[in-house]
């Protein structure tokens, strides 16, 4: 375990630090909503809103009927990342809820916590504007193999244009 100097000499992450600074702006806009809302089903719904909704909806505007999914969730569904997208960080489940969850589908006892439990790592999301799916990954090969065999084909007719011999053509 680590002390807490070694953890303030660590340089933070800087992903980690936007992510604080937005979570914190989205706390104090869920706080200012909740104030001045005059509807008590208004205030109702703004603090049930966690941070991570409000991060998406207001802070990185997506919205709410668009799939999200990790590297790893995209990737077992036969898609791909397109080329240069930059994920959406959110806050991940704690640490311990992860382990406890794991133990809990392997059928052993929860672990005990060990100060790791309150540690919430980030999250990277995409959304599905940001992935190819296995059909435009097929196309996308498709119209490469074609791009290639038309390139063959030039290659071919200009070989064939050089081994004509001038003085029979004039």
């Amino acid at each position: 375990m680590e002390t807490a100097e070694i953890k303030a000499q660590r340089k933070t992450n800087p992903n980690r630090e936007k992510l604080l600074i937005m979570s914190n702006d989205a706390k104090a806009l869920k706080e200012r909503m909740i104030q001045e809302s005059q509807d008590v089903n208004d205030q109702f719904w703004w603090a049930a809103q966690s941070v991570n909704s409000i991060l998406l909806k207001y802070f990185h505007k997506v919205p709410e009927d668009l799939e999200l999914g990790t590297f790893h969730q995209w990737k077992a569904k036969g898609c791909m990342i397109k080329k240069g997208e930059k994920a959406l960080v959110i806050w991940g489940q704690p640490l311990g809820a992860q382990r406890a969850e794991k133990a809990k589908a392997k059928g052993e006892p929860e672990p005990d916590e060990d100060g790791a439990g309150d540690y919430f790592p980030m999250c990277f999301l995409f959304t599905a504007n940001q992935v190819l799916t296995p059909e435009q990954l097929e196309e996308e090969k498709r119209l490469k193999l074609e791009a290639r065999e038309k390139k063959e084909q030039i290659k071919e007719a200009i070989k064939n244009l050089e081994s004509v011999d001038m003085d029979l053509v004039l």
